[in-house]
């Protein structure tokens, strides 16, 4: 008991000891006793959003110098989330350490509006409506070296850690001087909320004015204006004014700094009915959406009241608060890139709540005019009156008629200055590289604001002079650099297009080129680089690019270009990229009609000239791609090359000619950006923009991206249906009209985001494998690898040594074990190379690498770790071998017979010593089921093999030059023996010698010739028990053996060529994991069948594993699946395969799902049987029963007859005697019919 008293007592203690420490009471209840200090600040504010978090959300912009977070308290309903429709309202305190008030008057604030939610409806309706974010503390670390009581602020606690005032180093309206983020992180932070955020309303909190000790301090109704007061330079109240939409106002709240804590629950109730009703002033004046026709919100739109020279922008939905006093206002909505600003007149704003008032815009390229196609040719001569007639006859009015010479570099550079400084409203000159010579790549953007990010335009490019000698391209668009600045503000479309569009011109690519080339001459290139040939076909081949091309990939990829086109000569007709699919190649034939149906010289009925699409489908023998191919799969734009004249540097005197042929076609071409789907891709819950979100058109496999303010263009066909998604996001139906553009806003979650961006990583990975799947390309990343060098014959125990070297270099990327152990008891070491090693990836195809079989084939197991090394040190290095690594599993073998690998003898070609095991056992016959003698080699493989998951195997050995697929059983009928030929086939096609069928050496056969360089391997080496058929029995993996030259043992000088000839076809094989077909097999309802059985084209098997995923290589072409499963009806598909392009999963979905009804059958089919048993057997163990009880009964009369008969014996006249005897017998009778 005593116990029991003591345990109660320190319960007590401790409890009034929590009650002292913590400036709230037991029920979380403010006393209104204590300052809090940043701790107790950091609990009671976490404390409110545990016990509220509906209307409740906490979150720290940033940290003060010394670390302490500064926390904003927002109190709204769907408080983790923005919505449209509220004006948002921020109070900030403690701005200046040492004047404490408002750091706990603003904590009572928010107790207050949170305890009375609910309960009274002043607060209800404020926190309903309004977005209220409270921050207590800007200076927490000023607050800790303040002092209670310090009225004067003696105690050093004004300014932050630094010394900096925080409320003096603000960006000026005139200065744009302010203190570095380093001595004032605090201002750091909250000017980028103030940006993010953009309240309508705001109050920063000090203390009260018209002190005692100020006599002079006299303001009528206690308010001022700050100026008046006294100068205030760098203070938050103007910067939120000037560049956070938003009207501030400071209160000075206390003439005490630091009053006493005593004093503060008085200081509240002077201050409480002020908050409030401050906080709903936000709702007076006007508001309202600015809107497209459409219904869009647009964003940072302006909103201008006549005769106040201040204006406020839109939020992320288009919706604005403008505060205003009662009375009769002109207002104007105008939003950058749309059509002319709205005004709407004598708006009268009433007292109580804001008005409503919305602005729909309408978009400039709704009233643009449209160039008119001519129906024929036009004779030059009637060329004028036609555009006349058509009410375009200023077109050719301000062509400038140049001295018919021309352009040198030095006369474009200075051409171009002069247009920039004439026109510099319009006209903004930069460079974006230089070339091999140093001399500047130049650019001239023409469009309002030249010059700055204008997220409502499109961009559109053009680049002239690739060829050094080609000066159509260069002249024509210095000419049309000139015409739209000449002709802005006079001709309609041309001030339309500059208003609404971003053009930007690169009239020199090659001014080196051009430096050299003489006047006249056709068709010669003056440079040593093509420069239209000599952009990468993969992103990482970049060792050849120039520095001109790598400038103006840079420049492409900087500025998000919706269209593009080379300018140039040498050609008349339109070119656009090669592998297009059927929508985009409607896009560009849209386009290429546009061009054609305006240009005075390419009209289709032009005599002597055939008009068609041009596409590249000649293969150049450069050592890249074109420009706009290149543009075309790397980035956003859509381009095509414009040839305008047969000759490239044609007589100076007909350029001209050329320019007025081509100008008008040239306005068509850059109206034609107008003609496609735009949008914003935002967050949905933090309203920011998104940048490098991916949008993809159903049946295109051209993707755009949104830009660093989530904006995108997409050129469309013009009448046409499309389905546009983002990623994850949704899918939405869009008609593209010819005349308008589509808004299609894309709004996500963040687990949107997550699951794109791994779809966006899938999308990389197949252009990689796409890309990678050319003869060119695949070369281009062999020869860019980093060498690893370590080409030398090893013995056993430098080969171990060297394996786990790799594996100890490269621990995140390699796992190294042990197989078995040989006859001689040395491990068969296996290497396996992931970017997740320790953990099996879902899908992930597995790769399997064999050398040494055969001891004497000492070249394999050479090359496999030549082949291992580059793949680790390339890791990380090469963006490509990093991906492959990433999405592969490969497991490399080096050598399955070490035993007999150390008694083959270098430059032996065709000794025998080392073929066999240390037991004389050729392994590649030791493969065999029920084998009681296998070797311990061959059980170390075959347990290997039996694990299953591997997609595809290669085993190199010597001894030929070719390639045997399964099987090697001369017996065994081959299924699916085109796509394991095939598979041969692709090796052997990356081999320099090996596909030209001539092996060098006997085949043993006496054949010194194969057809391709590929045999099955039963034409070749007719054997039973080899590891390929072993493979294909059990785990139904296709492995080819590669026979990687005559010689056995070939001399230590002969690896490295053997390594230039072999590297390409292993890292091919590699690649070909990737490819074939894979798919998911569901139920109805959509859950996975594991073990469904996939039949191939009527012959090969693969089975669903768990998560009912499969994946088999295929030869290229249509193919026949067979889904079959337990109780559900066969499913049968066709998908094509390309050798091209990476298996993209299908879904197969069992569409008849019998299984429940067999099920119920067979249940109902065990009931009934079940009953039948059941009811047998009662009616046996009733019978049992009756006729016991029956027989016992019987015998029991029989000894009681026996008894009577003894008595009647005793007695003659007993009158019963007769009766029972009569009985007696009758049941007795019965008992017998019913045993017979």
């Amino acid at each position: 008991m005593a116990y029991f008293w003591i345990i109660l007592l320190l319960f007590a203690v401790l409890r009034v000891i929590h009650c002292e420490i913590s400036p709230f009471g037991p029920e979380n209840e403010e006393n209104y006793k204590e300052y809090y200090n940043y701790l107790a600040l950091t609990r009671r504010l976490h404390s409110f959003v545990e016990r509220y978090p509906r209307i409740s959300n906490l979150a720290s912009i940033g940290k003060s110098i010394e670390g302490r977070e500064l926390w904003v308290m927002r109190v709204t309903t769907h408080s983790i989330m923005d919505v449209p429709g509220k004006p948002r309202v921020r109070y900030v305190g403690n701005m200046h350490g040492d004047e404490a008030v408002s750091r706990q008057v603003l904590v009572y604030l928010i107790e207050y509006l949170l305890t009375q939610y609910g309960t009274d409806p002043r607060v209800t309706a404020l926190v309903n409506y309004t977005d209220i974010y409270i921050m207590p503390s800007m200076n927490p670390d000023g607050f800790e070296r303040a002092i209670e009581g310090d009225c004067k602020g003696n105690s050093a606690g004004r300014d932050n850690a630094k010394h900096v005032d925080l409320n003096r180093s603000f960006p000026e309206q005139f200065d744009a001087t302010s203190t570095l983020a380093n001595d004032a992180p605090e201002i750091t932070a909250v000017i980028k909320w103030i940006l993010q955020r953009n309240p309508a309303d705001d109050a920063a909190l000090f203390r009260r004015a018209q002190c005692p000790d100020d006599p002079n301090e006299k303001f009528k109704d206690g308010i001022t204006n700050r100026a008046e007061s006294y100068d205030v330079k760098g203070g938050m109240q103007y910067f939120s004014y000037l560049r956070g939409n938003c009207f501030e106002v400071t209160f000075e709240l206390s003439c005490c700094k630091y009053p006493l804590a005593s004093d503060l629950y008085t200081e509240w109730n002077n201050n409480r009915e002020a908050l409030l009703t401050y906080m709903e002033k936000v709702h007076i004046g006007i508001r309202g959406y600015v809107m497209t026709s459409a219904g869009i919100g647009l964003p940072d739109s302006n909103i201008s009241v006549a005769g106040i020279d201040h204006s406020i922008t839109t939020w992320i939905f288009g919706d604005y608060y403008r505060l205003l006093l009662p009375g009769t206002y002109n207002i104007t909505a105008s939003s950058p890139g749309w059509y002319h600003s709205k005004t709407v007149h004598n708006v009268k704003v009433n007292e109580g709540r804001a008005m409503l008032l919305n602005f729909i815009l309408k978009d400039l390229i709704e009233e643009m005019p449209l160039l008119e196609s001519p129906a024929s040719a036009i004779p030059t001569t009637a060329r004028h009156q036609v555009l006349s007639s058509q009410g375009v006859s200023t077109l050719l009015s301000k062509v400038q008629q140049h001295d018919s010479s021309y352009h040198s570099y030095l006369d474009m550079e200075q051409f171009l200055h002069r247009i920039s400084t004439v026109h510099s409203s319009v006209a903004h000159f930069y460079s974006i590289g230089q070339s091999v010579r140093g001399r500047k790549l130049y650019v001239m953007e023409i469009s309002t604001n030249p010059g700055t990010d204008q997220p409502g335009k499109p961009q559109v490019m053009f680049v002239g002079s690739m060829h050094g000698n080609d000066a159509v391209g260069r002249e024509i668009l210095l000419n049309l650099v000139e015409y739209l600045c000449l002709n802005y503000g006079n001709e309609p479309l041309v001030t339309q297009l500059v208003n609404t569009t971003r053009v930007h011109i690169l009239p020199f690519m090659n001014p080196d080129g051009n430096e050299g080339a003489v006047d006249g001459m056709r068709y010669s290139i003056d440079q040593n680089t093509d420069l239209n040939l000599n952009f990468p076909e993969l992103s990482y081949a970049r060792d050849f690019v120039q520095p001109e091309t790598t400038a103006v990939m840079n420049w492409i990829k900087a500025y998000s270009f919706a269209l593009s086109a080379s300018i140039l000569g040498g050609m008349i007709g339109i070119k656009y990229p090669n592998s297009v699919g059927s929508l985009d190649e409607a896009v560009f034939k849209s386009i290429t009609n546009a061009y054609y149906m305006v240009s005075a010289e390419l009209v289709p009925s032009k005599a002597n000239l055939k008009i068609d699409y041009f596409c590249f489908l000649l293969f150049f023998p450069g050592s890249g791609i074109d420009l706009q191919t290149w543009a075309y799969r790397n980035t956003d734009t859509l381009g095509v090359s414009i040839g305008m004249s047969c000759d490239r540097s044609p007589p100076a005197e007909d350029l001209l000619a050329y320019w007025k042929q081509n100008h008008r076609a040239l306005l068509k071409y850059i109206q034609q950006v107008h003609f496609s789907v735009r949008g914003r891709v935002t967050d949905i819950q933090s309203g920011q923009a998104i940048a490098n979100a991916t949008i993809v058109v159903e049946g295109s496999r051209h993707q755009v991206h949104a830009t660093s303010t989530g904006r995108y263009w997409r050129l469309m066909c013009d009448p046409s249906l499309y389905f546009l998604t983002r990623y994850a996001a949704s899918v939405m139906t869009v008609r593209v009209l010819e005349t308008q553009v589509e808004q299609v806003d894309f709004w996500l979650t963040q687990e949107q985001l997550l699951q794109s961006e791994g779809q966006m990583e899938e999308e990389e990975f197949r252009k990689l494998v796409e890309g990678l799947s050319s003869a060119l390309s695949l070369e281009q990343l062999v020869q860019s690898l980093l060498p690893a060098g370590t080409l030398l014959y090893r013995n056993y125990k430098e080969r171990s040594e060297f394996l786990r070297g790799l594996a100890l270099s490269f621990p995140h990327i390699t796992r190294l074990y042990g197989l078995g152990h040989s006859w001689e008891f040395r491990t068969i070491w296996a290497l396996e190379i992931s970017g997740s090693p320790e953990s099996l990836r879902p899908t992930e195809p597995k790769m399997r690498y064999v050398a040494g079989v055969h001891g004497n084939a000492a070249a394999g197991p050479e090359l496999l770790l030549e082949f291992a090394s580059v793949l680790c040190i390339n890791y990380g290095w090469n963006p490509t071998i990093t991906k492959l690594i990433d999405r592969s599993r490969i497991v490399i073998v080096p050598c399955v017979n070490p035993d007999g690998r150390e008694l083959a003898q270098e430059g032996r070609c065709f000794s025998t010593a080392g073929l066999t095991n240390a037991h004389s056992v050729d392994l590649d016959t030791d493969f065999l089921y029920g084998n009681i003698s296998v070797q311990p080699e061959t059980h170390a493989m075959m347990d290997l093999i039996e694990g299953g998951g591997f997609t595809l195997s290669v085993v190199l050995e010597g001894g030929s030059l070719m390639a045997t697929y399964p099987y090697d059983r001369p017996t065994q009928a081959v299924q699916n023996e085109e796509t394991l030929r095939y598979l041969a086939s692709v090796y052997v096609s990356n081999h320099p010698l090996m596909h030209l069928g001539y092996i060098g050496c006997s085949d043993g056969l006496g054949r010194n010739e194969i057809p391709q360089g590929v045999l099955r391997g039963a034409e070749f080496n007719s054997h039973t028990g080899s590891m390929k058929d072993f493979s294909m029995d059990v785990d139904a993996c296709p492995e080819v053996t590669v026979y990687v030259g005559c010689c056995l043992y070939p001399p230590l000088q002969q690896l490295l060529p053997l390594w230039t000839e072999h590297a390409m076809p292993l890292f091919a094989m590699l690649l070909e994991i990737h490819k074939g077909v894979s798919g998911v097999v569901q139920d109805r309802e959509g859950q996975p069948v594991a073990g469904a059985v996939v039949r191939v084209n009527g012959s090969l098997l693969v089975r669903t594993d768990t998560r009912g995923y499969f994946h088999t290589l295929l030869a290229p072409g249509t193919h026949q699946l067979q889904v079959q499963a337990p109780g559900f009806q066969e499913q049968l598909t066709q998908v094509n395969v390309s050798s091209h392009q990476m298996a993209s999963p299908i879904m197969i979905q069992f569409t008849a799902n019998s299984s429940r009804f067999a099920q119920k059958v067979e249940l109902a089919a065990a009931i009934s049987i079940a009953t039948v048993i059941l009811c047998s057997l009662l009616v046996w163990h009733f019978r049992s029963s009756k006729f016991r009880r029956i027989r016992d009964h019987v015998r029991w009369l029989h000894r009681r007859r026996d008894d009577l008969h003894l008595e009647a014996i005793l007695s003659e006249k007993s009158p019963l005697r007769r009766v029972f005897l009569e009985e007696s017998e009758s049941d007795d009778d019965t008992f017998y019919l019913e045993h017979h």
